[in-house]
């Protein structure tokens, strides 16, 4: 019988270093829809820069969360 060595980091605990670029996502993600609600009434520009900032929140989440 063939005994297998599994390493010791396992997918099912997350990697410390991709820890960080999950937390900005959140924020940018929480910052960005802040933005979006109160400046939809006066100042489209800045609720743009809201959105984009949901947009790229989301994809740094997505993107640290692959790496897992």
């Amino acid at each position: 019988m063939k005994t297998v060595r599994r390493s010791t980091t396992s997918a099912c605990y997350p990697s410390s270093e991709r820890k960080p670029f999950e937390v900005l996502g959140y924020i940018l993600i929480g910052v960005g829809v802040i933005l979006l609600f109160l400046c939809i009434p006066g100042w489209a520009w800045v609720a743009l820069i809201g959105v984009v900032m949901v947009v790229l929140g989301y994809f740094l989440v997505k993107i640290s969360k692959a790496w897992r």
